[in-house]
């Protein structure tokens, strides 16, 4: 039908046609596992033209045979799309536009905001097909729809929450410079780049290859696996001078001396994931992930993030120093302990402590920028133990994840943790890293207090698939839960309402 109107003859954004366009913005929307009634309200979101798109291939006449061929549904919302205005949505207005035609529900609104959303990822580009700048436009919409009860955002909209326009800018630009660079300065500025924006796979593929020539083929490995798993996550390219298959493909491609044993281990990764479901049957609340190692203390070398909080120790240190008593709170958790026990969240179990955060940006960045967990899994904070606390034996919920800890005021004295039968003490400016699933206790029997920055690390022996399994898992039941949750919350407040009338 799009094909017989004219779409592939359509124009659309920087030489493309209409066609291309919708087909490729309801993909991504797949991508991002939106229902299917948005996915097909897509593929026909702008035949009847927008205030900014003028080349309509179609009309009021003509919504019936749309209807009939993508669902009542489906062109409802496309239609409702093209009489939405743009700068009402991004003004964050969409939800009390109450007098477009058709009179749109929240619901309703909130399909327009992620399809919007969808449109600007897949189009924008710079003439030559390099990077356009999407990323924070695309952020500012998605805020508007976080408490949506219909849709889930995607994943990687977490980790834009402290991209500005002018950072995004110049990302852009640092890419194009890396690109164009040799040698080190190429490799430099393309690890810096991955660390910098999380989301961006394009880096990482470059840095794949660079290691797949050198003859790197873990390097090539590591690097091709993260720009994988930001491509899933991202769902589309952010450089389309290629498309998203090919960067896919481009991913994969490096380590091709080892891509047998890729598969096998991906292969195997499938299976562990699904015994792990499995188990959920029987201990819904306390399943054990199968086949990782466990011990009480990991060598802290291993893990990226190690490095990065060790060498920003400094900022860190003098953020949570400025954080103020008002921001910490006396832990709640049921474990037994003497003395005194605060803590200040980044993380809590899947939600961001905005305040917190924006109060701690070095400290926040660091963490955002790497396999931390940031779902119901885990946690990160600051830790502060006053003089003479002990916190008593206690286990950790999952054997998913690996707690660090890194050191930002010590005392001298007896002041240490034990995980299983082994001891630790923590140093200023150094992590440690284990896994709390063992029985641990710490303590601080001196007269000065002691804090720490605690985050939670995906276990190492998980696969990027893995956990990308997890984080849709994790991300998909907190959904579910908030909107049961808000259920269950109205109900009440009708059966209050019902027993004051009765009264």
């Amino acid at each position: 039908m799009l094909t017989a109107r004219g779409a592939a003859a359509a124009p659309h954004a920087q030489g493309r046609n209409l066609l291309e366009h919708l087909i490729g913005t309801a993909e991504l929307l797949g991508r991002w596992r939106q229902p299917d009634t948005i996915r097909r309200a897509a593929l026909i979101h702008s035949v009847y033209g927008t205030d900014v798109y003028r080349h309509a291939i179609a009309g009021e006449g003509d919504r019936a045979e749309l209807a009939a061929v993508a669902g009542e549904d489906a062109e409802r919302l496309a239609h409702l799309f093209a009489v939405t205005p743009r700068r009402m949505l991004f003004a964050g207005t969409h939800r009390w536009l109450r007098g477009l035609p058709g009179d749109p529900s929240r619901d309703e609104l909130d399909a327009i905001v992620i399809m919007h959303m969808a449109n600007i990822a897949e189009q924008s580009r710079q003439p030559d097909g390099t990077p356009g700048r999407w990323l924070v436009r695309v952020r500012d919409l998605a805020a508007h729809v976080f408490d949506s009860e219909t849709i889930m955002l995607p994943a990687f909209v977490g980790h834009l929450l402290d991209l500005t326009a002018a950072a995004e800018a110049d990302v852009r630009a640092r890419y194009l410079e890396a690109l164009g660079a040799d040698g080190e300065a190429r490799s430099t500025g393309l690890a810096l780049l991955a660390a910098a924006c999380p989301v961006l796979a394009e880096p990482c593929v470059a840095l794949a290859e660079t290691a797949a020539e050198r003859g790197d083929a873990d390097g090539a490995r590591r690097w091709g696996e993260q720009a994988r798993r930001r491509l899933l996550a991202l769902g589309t390219a952010w450089d389309k001078r290629q498309s998203y298959e090919e960067w896919l493909v481009r991913a994969e491609r490096p380590a091709g001396t080892i891509s047998a044993a890729a598969t096998s281990a991906r292969q195997r990764a499938h299976s562990r994931f699904h015994r792990y479901l499995e188990s959920l049957l029987d201990a819904p609340s306390g399943a054990v992930y199968p086949d990782v190692e466990s011990m009480p203390f990991h060598d802290p070398g291993q893990f990226e993030i190690v490095a990065e909080l060790e060498a920003n120790y400094e900022a860190i240190r003098n953020e949570v120093l400025a954080l103020g008593e008002m921001r910490f709170q006396r832990e709640s958790e049921l474990i037994e302990r003497t003395g005194s026990w605060d803590v200040a969240f980044l993380h809590e179990r899947g939600r961001r402590n905005q305040e917190v955060c924006d109060a701690c940006p070095v400290t926040a960045s660091t963490i955002e920028r790497h396999r931390t967990i940031r779902t119901h899994a885990g946690l990160s904070y600051f830790s502060r133990m006053r003089a003479d606390t002990h916190i008593a034996a206690h286990r950790g919920p999952t054997n998913l994840r690996l707690r660090c800890h890194l050191g930002i005021i010590v005392p001298e004295g007896d002041c240490g943790i034990r995980v299983g039968d082994e001891l630790g003490r923590w140093q200023e400016g150094r992590c440690i890293v284990f896994d709390d699933r063992h029985e641990h206790e710490a303590w601080n029997h001196t007269a000065a207090e002691r804090i720490v920055l605690i985050v939670d690390l995906w276990h190492p022996d998980l696969s990027p698939d893995e956990v990308r399994w997890l984080e849709s898992m994790h991300v998909s039941t907190a959904f579910h839960a908030a909107r049961l949750s808000r259920y269950w919350a109205r109900n009440d407040a009708a059966a209050r309402l019902a027993a004051g009338g009765l009264a």
